[in-house]
């Protein structure tokens, strides 16, 4: 990542009042690429013949959710990839404190999307023998 970049490679602003220019021009790119991926929605549904002719409305609201439930997915891969990023190495036992190192893992979860995989930082205790998931 460049210097004053965030992840979405916008600019950095540090000020508060340049808080929410930020915000309106993420907002404005979001609506634009949510308008791209429905535009290729609708391309790809008459490509792979999953829409043909006049479909039922039902159809399309169906594709439409799909895809709303793909990128609900993608958001939650990410917001937790960037937090288990965020978060100290170390972290104590729950049973009997002792500092142990944690390590990132992927954990297959059932969201209210469908299933995902999504990394979380796990931790193993060598004086318990136990594993543990810290909180955030």
């Amino acid at each position: 990542m460049m210097e004053g970049m965030d992840a979405t490679g916008t600019e950095k602003i540090a000020s508060p009042a340049t808080d929410s220019q930020r915000s309106e021009k993420l907002k404005a790119r979001l609506e634009q690429l949510l308008r791209e991926a429905a535009e290729v929605e609708v391309e790809l549904s008459r490509a792979d013949g999953s829409i043909q002719g006049v479909p039922h409305y039902s159809v399309i609201e169906g594709r439409a959710h799909a895809l709303g439930k793909q990128l609900s997915r993608e958001v939650q891969q990410r917001q937790m990839s960037e937090l288990a990023a965020s978060q100290s190495l170390t972290a104590k036992c729950p049973a009997c404190g002792a500092r142990c190192r944690l390590e990132s893992a992927a954990r297959e979860v059932n969201s209210v999307d469908g299933r995902t995989e999504l990394q979380e930082l796990a931790g193993y205790c060598p004086r318990c023998r136990r594993a543990f998931f810290p909180d955030a």
